[in-house]
């Protein structure tokens, strides 16, 4: 457990030239819960539903929906975010069939992902370089591998970002008795943090993915809590914290709190739950990240697209060859506008 190693991961492409924004461009970044996009190939460990040996799965239905992926991928913003970090991948080859199929001649030089840890994987598109990878392994679960956690320095049109993308332990079999799972992927992830800030203490820090939990520490010890749960002295009921106030940022003691921007405007999150808008797909932002670049705009995006006739989203369904997934994208707005001489916290539609 807690194990990790460097280098370039999976898939890393560098393919044609495109240009890098100049830092007074705003920039974006998306993350996105894709529920479990398999290609057409038969491997023999695919889930039941996307397994090419049987009637239900095959190389028509995984090209329709790399379409309706990238469908969704061009609404969110027009032309794409500039970093794309999906989940549930099978493959590292499929962000090479996203970026040369769908979304073919929109600069994603960038190609970023992990092979084993399991049947499905996150996965990085980028307009900007990305170096430094570290692949920090979360261990097992019940005889499973936890997702690692994804750790790459983006070189920005600011400079250096450092990205940790997660994809945390599903709570399907119950939020209290998987929270364990989530604490020990956040001491990991905590750990990488520190790590990173120990060395560059200066460096924004971004991390995103699908957190699979509300952040609201209802079962303690938590993984993730708001801040108003840190105690004084750091021994709150949590790993990580969040806020949405970015001045309540700290990076003091072993409990730092991140900046997590409530999405501007509807709907009120990226999934549903019994009736219920969630949001287990959060990005955060540290007090480095706020400072030097601001606190950037948060939204949901993609529901013009994918959503049902009740708003909800339209998550794909293999009977019938339709759908999209069961999360909404959730981007991050970079812009100068937001960057501390010119501030104004807020969330704002760009």
């Amino acid at each position: 457990m807690g194990r990790f190693f460097t280098g370039i991961c999976g898939v890393l492409a560098l393919l044609a030239s495109c240009r890098i924004p100049s830092p007074s461009s705003s920039w974006t970044v998306m993350t996105w819960n894709v529920q479990n996009l398999f290609d057409g190939i038969d491997d023999g460990n695919e889930y039941p539903e996307f397994d090419p040996g049987t009637d239900d799965w095959n190389d028509r239905l995984y090209r329709r929906r790399l379409d309706r992926t990238g469908d969704v991928l061009l609404a969110a913003v027009d032309g794409g975010a500039d970093v794309l970090v999906l989940q549930e991948l099978e493959k590292p080859g499929i962000l090479d069939d996203l970026a040369e199929g769908p979304l073919r001649g929109r600069g994603y030089r960038w190609r970023l992902a992990v092979p084993g840890y399991g049947i499905i994987r996150c996965g990085v598109l980028s307009r900007y370089p990305i170096r430094d990878v570290v692949v920090a392994d979360c261990g097992l679960w019940n005889g499973r591998s936890l997702r690692p956690v994804l750790q790459f320095c983006l070189e920005s049109p600011d400079g250096p970002v450092t990205v940790f993308a997660v994809h945390w332990k599903s709570p399907r079999d119950g939020r209290e008795p998987t929270e364990a799972a989530r604490i020990r992927e956040a001491r990991i992830l905590h750990g990488r943090i520190a790590g990173v800030l120990e060395v560059h203490p200066d460096r924004p820090v971004l991390l995103l993915g699908d957190w699979n939990t509300p952040g609201d520490a209802a079962v303690r010890p938590a993984a993730l809590a708001p801040a108003e749960l840190r105690t004084a002295d750091g021994g709150g009921p949590a790993i990580l914290y969040r806020s949405p106030d970015p001045d309540a940022l700290s990076r003091s003691g072993d409990v730092p709190v991140f900046y997590d921007p409530e999405p501007a405007g509807a709907p009120g999150g990226t999934y549903v739950f019994r009736d219920r808008w969630e949001r287990p797909d959060r990005i955060l932002v540290d007090p480095n990240f706020v400072e030097s670049l601001g606190p950037g705009r948060c939204r949901v995006g993609g529901a013009e697209v994918m959503a049902d006739g009740f708003g909800r989203p339209y998550r794909w369904i293999s009977d019938i060859g339709e759908g999209y997934s069961d999360h909404l994208p959730l981007l991050l707005i970079v812009d100068p506008g937001d960057r501390p001489e010119n501030r104004r916290f807020g969330n704002d539609e760009p």
